[in-house]
């Protein structure tokens, strides 16, 4: 049961999202797709959207994936001290759902904006 504590909350969701970015690292969408990718109506516009938005994106998930997984690391001790197990898997599920919706909401917002500020606004 000890292990499942650590491998059970945010720190999950972390290492995902930071295995989901080093692949699409190693091996980044070259061409415009519907299937692997940042895809977006404003990323798919053009090949110099497509190249940036997964790019950025590549960059902010990593980044987001390394705060849960730090987030988990110092939480998951704090967690054993709640006696209840059912509570304190409902407090980690919800964790990892919440921090899930959070950087996907995030990854969206932020690389939409930067694509929008880097690219539409210069053409403006």
């Amino acid at each position: 049961m000890e292990v499942l504590n650590w491998l059970i909350g945010p720190q999950l969701i972390g290492l995902i999202f930071i295995a989901a970015a080093a692949i699409q690292k190693r091996y980044p969408p070259k061409e415009i797709n519907a299937l692997y990718g940042y895809r977006t109506k404003l990323s798919m516009s053009n090949q110099q959207n497509w190249d940036e938005g997964n790019r950025y994106s590549t960059r902010l998930l990593l980044k987001c994936g390394q705060i849960l997984l730090l987030t988990g690391i110092f939480i998951t001790p704090l967690m054993q001290h709640i006696s209840n197990v059912n509570v304190r898997m409902i407090i980690s599920v919800s964790m990892i759902v919440s921090g899930a919706i959070t950087t996907v909401v995030l990854l969206h917002y932020l690389t939409e904006r930067h694509l929008k500020t880097t690219f539409i606004n210069k053409t403006e």
